[in-house]
């Protein structure tokens, strides 16, 4: 049975965590804390398997308790669920070996993937390992391991990376009018980008509902896109 524990100061996120891994077999709620001191005594005392954590903590960095998890040598795997999508963000997260980034809200499916994931890349209980468990355990951390989809007609790499460019240091949702105007490329065109993109989850979309006109939609970069863009499509 794998612990799964939390730190996260949202109780109803916590509270879906909990609902989501009641659907799972194989998975145990180890408890939760909602600041990085409680969070710090959850992972030393409850003997969990992996830890769901929150980068925004009510003014503290959920990061600080990665680095510590790190530091105490603790035997957690981590996946990072956030709101946080900024690069510095990112790029911690996975050089202090975060083994997943989600990005709030998520989708239940998100992280029955996630959590998949962890529970099969488990290398088997023997006292030496075979290359099929040494593969799952270090190919997972792998930032270029990247499924990359078939372009369809009329989509590049080249201007897929040029598109991914754009939200480069963007905290803010950006609108196709913005990404147009970064990119020079026509409407048309780059709709074609973020539709393959949003089904490809390498960038999410909002939609606003405003009083007249269109609805608004805006899109900004996701983890997976980020880990898609460095690995450069490979």
């Amino acid at each position: 049975m794998i612990k799964v524990g939390a730190v996260e100061d949202e109780p109803l996120v916590v509270k879906f965590h909990k609902i989501y891994l009641e659907k799972m077999a194989g998975f145990s709620w180890a408890g939760s804390a909602a600041t990085l001191h409680e969070g710090m005594k959850l992972v030393k005392e409850s003997h969990m398997d992996v830890l769901l954590l929150d980068v925004y903590l009510q003014g503290e960095n959920g990061l600080d308790l990665l680095r510590y998890i790190r530091e105490q040598d603790l035997a957690i795997d981590v996946v990072l669920i956030t709101s946080a999508n900024d690069r510095e963000s990112v790029q911690v997260g996975h050089r202090f070996g975060a083994v997943d980034y989600l990005i709030k809200p998520f989708t239940y499916e998100r992280f029955q993937e996630a959590m998949l994931m962890f529970k099969n890349r488990q290398p088997s209980e023997h006292s030496a390992y075979c290359q099929e468990d040494i593969d799952r355990l270090f190919h997972a951390r792998n930032p270029r391991s990247v499924e990359v989809p078939p372009f369809p007609k009329g989509i590049t790499k080249e201007t897929a990376i040029r598109v991914l460019d754009a939200f480069e240091n963007q905290k803010e949702w950006l609108t196709a009018a913005v990404l147009s105007e970064i990119t020079s490329i026509s409407h048309v065109s780059l709709r074609k980008y973020l539709r393959f993109f949003v089904e490809n989850s390498w960038i999410d979309k909002d939609v606003i509902y405003q009083p007249s006109g269109r609805p608004l939609q805006q899109y900004r970069l996701t983890a997976q896109g980020m880990k898609t863009k460095e690995s450069g499509f490979v």
